[in-house]
């Protein structure tokens, strides 16, 4: 036998195969023959050999699984359809003329964001002004705004384009398909829209709006952070919190990112794995029943990621960790395996294209590393008797190892100081973080505990200074070129073979690794041709 058979992590995978397979179908790519052809010649390969030769024990293995074989089908052809359904339901409902300029309106739906050269955000409920009529848009609508050429916007002149604002604008518009030559927009999707503005802030106009609740609430905990934290560090707090990066200073984001740790400062699942430690610690000391550490963490995480405004992430995120606490406290063989693909496949039949989502990949990435490799490590560094930071070292490692080549195809870099600054800075962020977030829902009941933020960031003055210190450090980042598909199936084959879950007699494991490794090897090496 290779492995366990996990039925709901099979349907994960196959769901997840069946949209890959859809995509390249649709682009006519190649590779979408290669792995159809590669399965057909592999399953008639299975049954001749089982004519030949019934002993054989990898032979007998596969036919004995036929039926897990037939039933991977079925996934496989709701992912297909899936990806269909979405492609039918993205198509562009106008097409914006070019050199034309459009009156847009439309309610601003997310916290600017400030980049280099220029400030982006995204409206909904999208109205297109033209001179001979009104169209109302399916999806919502990415603003860029251009900076002055002379200065840089005020917060008070950004003050037009605060959540909740209704604005009227001048500007030209572009369309953005989601579906777009050979690739996928990732980032269009998972905002929701297809078309992209482009104006100045001297174009826009505030005709109405008021702020939602939810809104309402950050702006009320962005006031608490400035009232009572330095600026730069409040501007730090709000970021870890609900990943708006308004007011995070450029060169805490550009330490942060040569460091490697550029992921604190994004809403992810380590927010959400400290809230869970957080709310885990304190339900554990007052000996709560299991359905009360339920229901708490429910709550509490929805509330979480409403403040985060639904970031894709965190819901993520929060699914996880439901299903994965539902699991250890209710199931008689709690398996962690299948209560995180569990999550994963319901994201998928909801959101489809998350599977081409860099965010979605290296979260389902990490927490299989983590699953795959930390007992591993775990093993190989219990003769070092410190258990609390072998097993810390065991974790990063581990997570590093599961989301390194997605990190490598999408930035094309390499942080080698990145292991040794998560495995000193993490903690410390953790630590904070957790503190923070407590102090946080404290003082939405009780305003005056504010205060108690004066401490507490000192802790990000430590990660601060600590990501500064890394990002000194020479050749802290080397370019590397995108890793070849083949490759990046080796690469995660060998990891799996690795891990306990491959139960292979050795001399058959070993073989699988070497082999895995190899075709990864080889593939990296040619991405540099």
């Amino acid at each position: 036998m290779i492995a366990h058979l996990r039925p709901i992590l099979v349907c994960f995978l196959a769901l997840a195969l069946g949209i890959w397979l859809a995509k390249l179908w649709h682009y006519d790519s190649i590779w979408y023959f290669i792995v159809i052809v590669s399965m057909l010649s592999f399953a008639l390969l299975m049954l001749l050999l089982r004519l030949v030769t019934k002993e054989n024990k990898f032979v007998t293995y596969f036919w004995n699984i036929r039926k897990w074989v037939c039933c991977m089908l079925i996934p496989i052809m709701i992912g297909f359809g899936a990806y269909h359904i979405v492609f039918s339901m993205y198509s562009i409902d106008f097409t914006p003329k070019q050199n034309i300029v459009y009156g847009v309106s439309g309610t601003v739906d997310t916290n600017y964001i400030v980049k280099e050269k220029g400030i982006y955000f995204v409206i909904s409920n999208v109205k297109v002004i033209d001179s001979t009529e009104t169209i109302s848009l399916k999806r919502n609508v990415f603003v860029y705004l251009y900076h002055p050429e002379d200065r840089e916007y005020t917060k008070e002149e950004l003050e037009k384009i605060k959540p909740g604002n209704v604005i009227l604008m001048v500007s030209t518009l572009v369309a953005t398909p989601v579906f777009a030559d050979t690739k996928i927009n990732a980032f269009a999707y998972s905002n929701n829209f297809q078309h992209s503005a482009y104006t100045t802030l001297d174009n826009i106009n505030v005709i109405d709006g008021k702020m939602g609740f939810w809104d309402s609430a950050r702006e009320y905990i962005r006031n608490i952070y400035n009232q009572y934290m330095d600026e730069r560090y409040a501007g730090l707090a709000f970021s870890v919190l609900v990943g708006d990066k308004t007011s995070l200073p450029e060169d805490i984001a550009q330490n942060f990112q040569v460091s490697g740790i550029a992921h604190v400062v994004a809403v992810s699942g380590l927010n959400t794995a400290f809230i869970m430690l957080l709310l885990l610690f304190i339900l554990n000391r007052i000996k709560a029943k299991r359905w009360i550490k339920l229901i708490v963490v429910i709550l509490i995480l929805s509330f979480y990621a409403l403040l985060c405004d639904l970031a894709p992430s965190v819901v993520r995120a929060s699914l996880m960790s439901v299903f994965l606490l539902f699991g250890q406290l209710f199931g008689k063989q709690s398996d962690s395996m299948n209560s995180i693909a569990l999550s994963g496949i319901l994201l998928l039949l909801l959101y489809p294209l998350y599977i081409f989502d860099l965010s979605f990949l290296l979260s389902y990435a990490g927490v299989f590393g983590i699953f795959l490799l930390y007992p591993v490590f775990k093993s190989w560094l219990s003769r070092f008797k410190c258990p609390k930071i072998t097993d810390a070292i065991a974790l990063t490692l581990s997570a590093t190892i599961g989301t390194l080549p997605l990190i490598i195809n999408a930035f094309e870099y390499v942080s080698f100081i990145g292991l040794i600054a998560n495995l000193i800075l993490v903690p410390l962020f953790g630590f904070a973080f957790m503190i923070l977030f407590g102090i946080t829902l404290l003082s939405l009941i009780i305003p005056f505990a504010g205060y108690l933020l004066t401490v507490i960031q000192y802790g990000f003055w430590v990660v601060d200074k600590g990501a500064l210190l890394f990002a000194s450090v020479p050749y802290a980042i080397t370019t590397v070129k995108p890793i070849r598909e083949f490759a990046l199936v080796g690469y995660y084959s060998g990891i799996f073979f690795s891990s306990r879950y491959c139960i292979a007699n050795s001399y058959l494991k070993t073989l699988l690794i070497q082999i895995s490794f190899t075709a990864f090897i080889i593939g990296f090496v040619l991405s540099f041709f």
